[in-house]
């Protein structure tokens, strides 16, 4: 069975430092807490890992207005190793530069219960001392699914990153608990691996209906710069 969805969101919020160089629409809206959590498309930025545990062809645009797009494809069901591509070009504020970046993710499981990944990215755009910086990294994450509680964990620039662009060495924790497949609750934390303490906190909770709707809300917060986003 093939999977497909093409998703054109209209939103406006404020972009601040993020945890990832490209924030998927479920992840701002469940506060960046989804580090923990089995995903379809959104693992390329979420945790590599985390599309270790669905099977499905998956197609996804999203559109943020006014000038920055997304677009990915997932194959999980070919074979045991499952494969993700995409690219984003986002809009620089008050400016009229982009950041653009491709990644390049497998994923597989180790056990009925726990699966790994990783991703190649190849990131370009502005940075603090120049115009145009570049990245080429990995990402690599793991995810342990026990049914009703989900966990992960991921490090984003594992080869060094470039702060110049803001993009240090980072590690991710996350978990996701589910009651009847219906209600889902999200915790994850972000930092710097030079440092202990986490930068970022966020909580996230879905609640998804018998007809697949759902209603999502999140709230994350930045103690060292006192932000708050719901």
């Amino acid at each position: 069975m093939k999977f497909s969805v093409f998703v054109l969101c209209l939103v406006a919020s404020h972009v601040a430092v993020a945890a990832s160089e490209f924030v998927p629409i479920q992840e701002k809206a469940q506060g960046q807490s989804l580090t923990g959590a089995s995903l379809l498309n959104d693992s390329l930025y979420s945790n590599p890992a985390s599309s270790s545990f669905v099977q499905a062809y998956s197609i996804e645009g999203v559109f943020l207005p006014p000038k920055s797009y997304a677009v990915s494809i997932l194959d999980t069901k070919t074979s045991g190793l499952n494969g993700a591509l995409g690219y984003f070009r986002m809009a620089v504020i008050d400016s009229d530069r982009f950041f653009q970046g491709a990644k390049l993710a497998f994923c597989g499981r180790v056990s009925n219960v726990v699966g790994v990944g990783i991703a190649g990215k190849a990131l370009w755009g502005p940075s603090g001392t120049a115009s145009n910086g570049r990245l080429n990294d990995i990402d690599t994450g793991v995810l342990a699914n026990l049914g009703y509680l989900q966990a992960g964990v991921t490090m984003r620039n594992t080869l060094g990153g470039n702060a110049e662009m803001g993009f240090p060495r980072e590690i991710a924790l996350g978990a996701r608990m589910n009651y009847s497949q219906s209600l889902f609750l999200s915790v994850a934390t972000q930092s710097n691996v030079s440092e202990v303490k986490p930068y970022q906190y966020g909580v996230g909770a879905e609640y998804m209906s018998p007809y697949y709707i759902s209603v999502k809300g999140g709230f994350r917060a930045q103690p060292e710069t006192s932000d708050n986003y719901y």
